[in-house]
């Protein structure tokens, strides 16, 4: 009698584990996420009004045309202010003075500047690369201002809201300090990403 043949066990397909370099690829992976500069901006939130109609992503202050030429032009890539905007806050809106004489402004909300929703340096903490006009003032001690916003990027409204239209308009009157964007006038100028080519040009 032929003896009985033990069968063979059945193989399962290799399965891929969770082994060491798996755990190290993802330690260097955490690392490399922690290096990025904490001026990167994170996804942009959808903008929601409060009960009052106010977008509480978006500010509007006055900027002097000399600084707001600057801006455009990348020579300064810093806003400085006294005070510190709320977190969350993510683009201003920039209404230009009518400046002087020699350089006369608009009197408009002329440009839309989008900076970091949480990042508000203080003195000592702007890097200095890039260089930028008040970098250095600004980290010395030497301004007025306490916080500064980098500026990622900014747009031009192809219609400039006018002081005359603020006022009759927004119910707005030339800014003092800052105040929160309405929520008619960001659908009408910002709004959504349907039809904003129409509405802004991009500047960088």
């Amino acid at each position: 009698m032929a003896p009985r043949s033990t069968p063979k066990p059945t193989v399962s397909p290799k399965q891929t584990t969770l082994g060491p370099a798996l755990f190290k690829s993802n330690n260097t992976s955490s690392r490399a996420s922690a290096a990025v500069p904490c001026f990167v901006q994170k996804k942009a939130r959808s903008a929601k009004p409060d009960a009052s109609g106010r977008v509480q992503s978006d500010v509007l202050l006055a900027i002097q045309p000399v600084h707001l030429q600057n801006i455009a032009a990348r020579r300064k890539n810093h806003e400085y202010r006294k005070y510190r905007l709320q977190d969350g806050v993510e683009r201003l809106w920039l209404y230009e003075t009518r400046g002087t004489r020699h350089d006369p402004g608009r009197a408009a909300i002329t440009h839309i500047a989008v900076i970091p929703a949480n990042v508000r340096h203080t003195p000592g903490a702007v890097p200095e690369e890039p260089q930028g006009i008040g970098n250095a003032d600004f980290n010395a001690g030497l301004k007025k201002s306490k916080y500064g916003y980098p500026i990622l990027a900014m747009y031009e409204l192809v219609k400039p809201v006018t002081l005359q239209e603020m006022k009759s308009t927004w119910s707005l009157s030339a800014p003092m300090g800052w105040s929160y964007v309405r929520e008619g006038m960001w659908k009408d100028r910002w709004g959504s990403v349907d039809g904003r080519d129409e509405r802004l040009k991009q500047v960088f």
